[in-house]
């Protein structure tokens, strides 16, 4: 067996995530301190996920835990896979990134998740997260909409547009349909960004499995009037 990590010295850390966020509630800076990498290979699998580490320690601490909950599970999925079954190994990779809005303030994390335990093709999906840098919470849609659920109603027609003008072949009318109801287990993968708002669709939920990963941007002029106030000013 291989393990390796690869970070930011533990002390170095934990000493930038102690000193970073002020007394008077101002954003921390920068807002990502480093990366954390776990490479570990056996004879029967091999991981290799990466996480970025956010200044606010609340957030990187979410983080860190979401990614050990997922390592924890692949490995659970068959412990004593060994090659003699299944004549290769399983795999899981996690890959990231990240973007800034509000003058840094918000900082999104999209983890890109690969797992392959067998079967005609790796299983893949997004999870992403808008912190704020302030106290490391994690923005939902109730913190984004004053009215979530009749934004979503306009945000849907929107996705639906976009996805019909760009999936061509791949697309299924039915699948397309429900995978982008106004729900908000539809629409709770999302990032932030100077542009707008983007959506992320994970494969099976909008387009069949060739299609891949969708994403659809909400642009900043749709956006803002959807918005919180406080936070489309911060936006501007």
């Amino acid at each position: 067996m291989r393990t390796r990590f690869a970070a930011l010295p533990l002390l170095l850390l934990l000493t930038l995530l102690a000193g970073t966020a002020s007394a008077d509630a101002a954003f921390c800076t920068p807002g990502v301190l480093g990366e954390i990498r776990e490479i570990e290979t056996t004879r029967g699998f091999r991981v290799d996920a990466a996480y970025p580490v956010p200044c606010a320690p609340a957030a990187a601490r979410q983080l860190r835990n979401h990614v050990a909950r997922t390592v924890r599970e692949f490995k659970e999925t068959d412990p004593e896979h060994d090659l003699s079954f299944f004549p290769h190994p399983y795999e899981l990779i996690v890959q990231y990134e990240t973007t800034a809005a509000a003058g840094g303030r918000l900082l999104s994390v999209r983890l890109h998740t690969m797992v392959y335990t067998g079967g005609a093709h790796p299983n893949n999906w997004p999870d992403t997260w808008v912190f704020d840098l302030v106290d490391g919470r994690a923005l939902t849609l109730d913190d984004l909409f004053p009215a979530p659920g009749g934004a979503l109603r306009i945000l849907a027609t929107c996705v639906r547009a976009e996805l019909r003008a760009t999936l061509g072949e791949m697309l299924l009318e039915e699948m397309l349909q429900s995978g982008t109801d106004p729900t908000p287990d539809n629409y709770a993968r999302f990032v932030l960004t100077e542009r707008g708002l983007t959506f992320f669709f994970a494969p099976y939920q909008v387009a069949p499995y060739a299609a891949g990963e969708q994403r659809v941007t909400i642009p900043m002029d749709r956006l803002a009037p959807l918005l919180r106030p406080s936070l489309a000013a911060m936006l501007r």
